[in-house]
């Protein structure tokens, strides 16, 4: 006898499609190529000012830092014990962090929309986004906060597409860990969750676990405010300075204008992106991240920022891009022309963005181009633009430095220190010195993290200062004053950081336990 309809057995729930395979394989091969660019680099030209900076705060770990948070100087510290001063082994990380980045991108496309053809195209848009990959090249801050970010973001797509409520810890812990990285992260994961609050996507925040995710993202930023705020929020200081003299003026329509020539071709793709997820109807689960990054770039625009600040955005628009492109562009041929397009371009124009080339080759280049990347502060640059002149003169002046530090008898070596006026050549010191035959901890400086580690306790007279023909030895505060050497004046090197005049100040006026509070500035 056959069972009543209503016991008979439910039909069985659709099956998902199974996701194309080129969904997962256009973003590995993307990824790939973005780490093979980047080795075909290797150790050219040379260590980077920053990237000096960062070995030192890593050997004096710290919660906080005056001009950024601790997350790279662990990262600093781990390369340094595992490869030393080896340019290479010292930027691998970033360039997987890069990879990583484009690899995320293109997946973040793929579950939004279930598409190969958007995964890939966001994928390659994002490796060949200029703006990313110099980002990305140096050890840096920027190499890793795009993808911290862009990781949050598939944390809070997996918890509004219905996701386990537990994810809101994830995507705390993630978003405190960017934040730790560069604090340009922070206005970005709060516009996020501002977009997950006034969207339909709001349904995922109605748990207890939404507010423990936002206590772990707290906890884990807290040493770091806690430094900052008993230190006199340093970093706010340095910021101001930064706007107010140093850094050339920005106003909102200069950034958005920086932005959009620094991304190039990939423009319409994020700006594509970010309108396609504020206004396509099938966005509606995704708008949150059209609103975050909307937030994000006000809050860039009128905060005075330089466009590269942007960086971490970038991959979230590019994958709505490419789920756009997917949608509305129908012909193939159109997509691989565009994508050619992009690509051509992206080579062409990659020694603006990292250290492709011989530097001879990329001398002649930039004559060729007549096309210089924007200049971001008030200084007097180089022939090359300042992020590869920054790569040059360290080792020489560090080697000069030796020598008049030699130069002393042995009982003045051992009460000696080395006075600079800029974090750059004071970090070449501490890094690049042991070679050269000097001692750790020798290096002084009132820029930046340098003014909190202050003046070696016994030692300062001599003072050996690199600094120009005008130095005064502290206006009266040494009596003695012998001129060292006079450094010979570097190709490339920055002009400000080059020819410098060593000199040695001896015979202190009165003891001398911290550095005086004029040479403090914080930029």
């Amino acid at each position: 006898m056959p069972a009543p309809a209503a016991t008979m057995a439910a039909p069985p729930e659709p099956v998902p499609a199974p996701e194309p395979r080129l969904a997962r394989l256009g973003p590995a091969l993307a990824a790939l190529t973005t780490f093979a660019f980047h080795a075909a680099c290797w150790g050219r030209y040379g260590l980077f000012r920053d990237e000096l900076y960062y070995l030192v705060c890593g050997q004096r770990l710290s919660t906080g830092y005056v001009d950024q948070p601790p997350g790279i100087a662990l990262v600093a510290r781990l390369a340094y014990s595992l490869f030393g001063t080896w340019v290479p082994g010292l930027r691998v990380f970033s360039w997987i962090a890069g990879a990583a980045t484009v690899y995320l991108t293109g997946r973040l496309a793929a579950r939004i929309s279930g598409s190969g053809v958007a995964a890939t195209v966001a994928s390659v848009a994002a490796s060949s986004c200029l703006l990313l990959v110099g980002v990305s090249h140096h050890l840096s801050l920027g190499a890793f906060e795009p993808l911290l970010v862009v990781a949050v973001v598939h944390v809070l797509l997996r918890l509004t597409q219905g996701g386990h409520p537990r994810l809101w810890v994830a995507a705390g812990g993630l978003a405190g860990l960017a934040v730790l990285m560069k604090y340009t992260a922070a206005p970005l994961c709060l516009g996020l969750l501002a977009g997950v609050a006034v969207t339909p996507a709001r349904r995922a925040l109605r748990t207890w676990w939404a507010l423990a995710g936002a206590t772990v993202g707290v906890l884990v930023v807290l040493p770091n405010f806690l430094w900052q705020a008993m230190h006199g929020f340093p970093f706010l200081e340095m910021v101001h300075a930064a706007v107010t003299w140093k850094n050339t003026p920005t106003t909102p329509l200069q950034f958005l204008l920086g932005l959009l020539g620094e991304a190039g071709l990939n423009t319409p793709l994020w700006v594509g992106g970010l309108a396609w997820f504020l206004f396509a109807p099938r966005a509606r689960a995704t708008r949150f991240m059209g609103v975050g990054g909307l937030i994000q770039l006000l809050a860039l625009a009128f905060g005075h920022a330089k466009p590269y600040y942007a960086a971490a955005l970038v991959p979230i628009l590019v994958a709505g891009g490419g789920v756009a492109v997917a949608e509305l562009v129908r012909s193939a041929t159109v997509r691989w022309a565009y994508g050619a397009l992009v690509v051509a371009t992206a080579i062409a124009f990659a020694p603006l963005a990292i250290p492709i080339l011989p530097l001879d080759t990329f001398v002649r280049y930039l004559d060729a181009v007549k096309i210089r990347p924007p200049v971001n502060e008030r200084l007097e640059q180089s022939v090359l633009p300042q992020d590869r002149a920054d790569e040059f003169g360290w080792r020489e002046i560090t080697a000069g430095v030796a020598r008049v530090y030699r130069s002393l008898p042995l009982e003045e070596q051992a009460h000696a220190a080395v006075f600079t006026q800029y974090y750059g050549v004071a970090s070449a010191l501490e890094i690049l010195g042991p070679e050269n035959g000097l001692p750790r901890g020798l290096a002084v400086s009132g820029h930046n993290q340098f003014w909190f580690w202050g003046l070696p306790e016994g030692r300062g007279d001599p003072l050996i200062v690199v600094s120009d023909p005008g130095e005064n030895c502290g206006g009266g505060l040494y009596r003695e004053q012998v001129l060292g050497e006079q450094l010979p004046k570097i190709p490339y090197v920055m002009p400000y950081e080059n020819a410098h005049t060593i000199w040695i100040c001896r015979g202190l006026s009165a003891p001398l336990r911290t550095l005086p509070a004029s040479v403090r500035h914080f930029e």
